[in-house]
């Protein structure tokens, strides 16, 4: 009888389904709706159709119930040996669906900061403010000058040869400067690429400075030429110079 018992058992224990492991969690779908959202955005500041050249993109919950940010870099001009450049989307979900997408991107030097100072108060878990009431202004540190910038090591422009006034002409007076925020006189329209967007450098040569990156198809102006081909180009004021193999005149 006991060996009749003990069959019954192992047969009942062969029926047992062996404990299947959790499935592994993924990210919920509001990261990736939010993800997208944020693309789009990126897609749209920088005028660009297709695969956006991204890396480092990460979504992350904030605070604020209902909010998440997106963090990543683009390289927008899409070469290999281009800048990638960072930027910072804040994502207001409804009912786990994007409703709003505030982006900031790095395509200036004064835009770089404040995309840094995002990043430090939203790209981690839990980040931003509590609240939807109205913080007081952060404070910055101070914005570079969206002038073209020397590259480092040059050497300061001489200044031209002042000659002294022929005989019987009187000395030229001294011109004043113009005053700061003034318009300065700019020449003919051109429109950057519409292949992709376009790095304005601090000097007219390929080793200069990215100081700013416009959207293809940009209309600007030209402050003035250097030798090789470089225009200098901006809008009220010059950003800085972009090489006229990158403009469809």
């Amino acid at each position: 009888m006991r060996k009749v018992i003990v069959a019954l058992l192992a047969l009942a224990a062969c029926d047992d389904k062996a404990p299947q492991a959790p499935p592994a969690e993924g990210p919920p779908p509001a990261f990736a709706e939010a993800r997208r959202a944020a693309e789009d955005q990126v897609r749209a500041r920088l005028r660009m159709t297709g695969d956006l050249p991204l890396r480092a993109v990460q979504v992350w919950r904030q605070q604020l119930p209902g909010t998440l940010a997106v963090c990543g870099q683009v390289n927008p001009a899409g070469g290999a040996t281009d800048p990638f450049i960072p930027w910072v989307a804040v994502v207001g979900l409804k009912d786990g669906h994007p409703e709003r997408t505030d982006l900031l991107l790095a395509a200036s030097n004064a835009e770089a900061t404040r995309v840094f100072i995002e990043m430090l108060d939203r790209c981690w878990e839990g980040g931003g403010p509590a609240n939807a009431r109205p913080q007081a202004p952060r404070s910055l540190p101070p914005l570079p000058l969206e002038a073209a910038l020397p590259r480092p090591g040059a050497p300061a422009p001489a200044a031209p040869p002042v000659l002294p006034p022929a005989a019987g002409q009187a000395a030229p007076a001294p011109t004043a400067p113009p005053a700061a925020g003034s318009p300065v006189a700019a020449g003919p329209s051109v429109t950057t690429t519409a292949a992709h967007p376009v790095n304005i450098r601090s000097s007219p040569t390929g080793g200069g400075a990215v100081v700013r990156i416009v959207p293809r198809a940009s209309t600007l102006r030209v402050f003035g030429e250097a030798p090789g081909g470089w225009l200098e180009v901006g809008e009220d004021q010059p950003f800085g110079w972009v090489h006229g193999s990158m403009l469809e005149r």
